[in-house]
C-alpha cells in the first residue's frame, strides 16, 4: 500500500517487518508502505522483504540465522527519484527485533537491517545494483548526492526554484537486506512484527 501526505523536504518508509510460526517452521518477511512527504522528491518500493524467501522453514528453538545478502534477489529496492543538483541525507530507523505481542522472551527474534545506495543515474535496478556502496554493518544514514558528480572542481550551486524553470531529474537506489535470528525458543503460531523507518530529505 502506498499512502501519501504532503510536508516539506522529508520522505518517510514504513517497512512493516512479519514472521508467522509454525511448530516446526517460519516465514518472514518486510511489507513496505511508502510515505513520500517532500516537495520535489518521489519514492517507490520495489516489493515485500521475504525471509520465506530465503529459507522456506525455519525450525524454533535452532538458534537458525537466515540472512538475505546484498547479491540475493530477495534483497528489495527503494527508489528515490528529485532533483540531480541535490544532495539527500537518508537515515534508517529500524527495532532490534521482531516482537509479538509485547515482546520479551519467547516473543522476539533479533533483526539486523542494512542498506546500500546507488547514484550513478542508471537506468535499472539490475544496473544500479552493480555500481551501488554497501554502507558499512552499523551505520543507520548516509549522505549522497542524488547523482554522483565527476571529479574536478565543484559545481557552482543549485538553480533556486523559480517561475518558468524545471529542474533536471535523477534517480537513486537504496537496498535494504539484513539478517533475522539466531532463532530462539520463540512461540510459534504467532505473528512477530516491527517497523523500519527510512527518512530521506534534501540537504
Amino acid at each position: 500500500m502506498t499512502y501519501m501526505r504532503h510536508t516539506p523536504n522529508v520522505l518517510l518508509v514504513l517497512l512493516i517487518l512479519s514472521a508467522s510460526f509454525v511448530h516446526a517452521a517460519v516465514a518472514q518477511r518486510i511489507n513496505f508502505g511508502a510515505y513520500t512527504t517532500s516537495v520535489g522528491l518521489s519514492l517507490m518500493v520495489g516489493g515485500n522483504l521475504n525471509f520465506k524467501d530465503k529459507e522456506p522453514i525455519i525450525v524454533s528453538g535452532s538458534n537458525q540465522t537466515v540472512s538475505i545478502n546484498f547479491n540475493d534477489n530477495e534483497t528489495q529496492c527503494v527508489s528515490i527519484t528529485g532533483d540531480a543538483t541535490r544532495d539527500v541525507f537518508v537515515s534508517i530507523s529500524a527495532p532490534l527485533n521482531l516482537i509479538t505481542g509485547v515482546g520479551g522472551p519467547g516473543n522476539e527474534i533479533p533483526f539486523n537491517c542494512k542498506f546500500a545506495y546507488s547514484n550513478l543515474g542508471s537506468g535499472s535496478v539490475a544496473a544500479a545494483k552493480m555500481s551501488a556502496i554497501q554502507v558499512p554493518s552499523g551505520f543507520t544514514s548516509a549522505s549522497f548526492p542524488l547523482l554522483r558528480r565527476a571529479s574536478g572542481a565543484p559545481l557552482p550551486p543549485p538553480t533556486p526554484a523559480h517561475s518558468g524553470y524545471t529542474a533536471p531529474s535523477a534517480t537513486a537506489y537504496l537496498f535494504i537486506y539484513g539478517s533475522l535470528g539466531p532463532v530462539g525458543n520463540v512461540t510459534p503460531s504467532n505473528n512477530y512484527t516491527g517497523t523500519i523507518n527510512v527518512t530521506v530529505q534534501y540537504q
